[in-house]
């Protein structure tokens, strides 16, 4: 499980209109198919339901730091 793949994503949603519009929209499972992240990281973020990215990145901050593994320091913001 990688944070950073996690960040790269949002980092991308925030200056790319296409990759931000997918994450909101059924073509979701395009988007994450471009960024490595394993099985679990995609089932995770299919289940989330945003209507914004700011909702998007605020759900998968409450995602990531449910994660041990991950071991998040830092708030995930845009």
């Amino acid at each position: 499980m990688s944070e950073m793949a996690l960040r790269n994503l949002i980092s991308h949603a925030v200056v790319d209109n296409k990759i931000r519009s997918g994450l909101l929209t059924e073509e979701r499972d395009r988007v994450l198919s471009q960024f490595g992240l394993n099985d679990r990281e995609r089932r995770a973020l299919r289940r989330i339901s945003a209507g914004s990215l700011e909702s998007f990145a605020a759900q998968l901050d409450d995602w990531m730091r449910a994660q041990p593994e991950l071991a998040v320091r830092t708030r995930l913001t845009i």
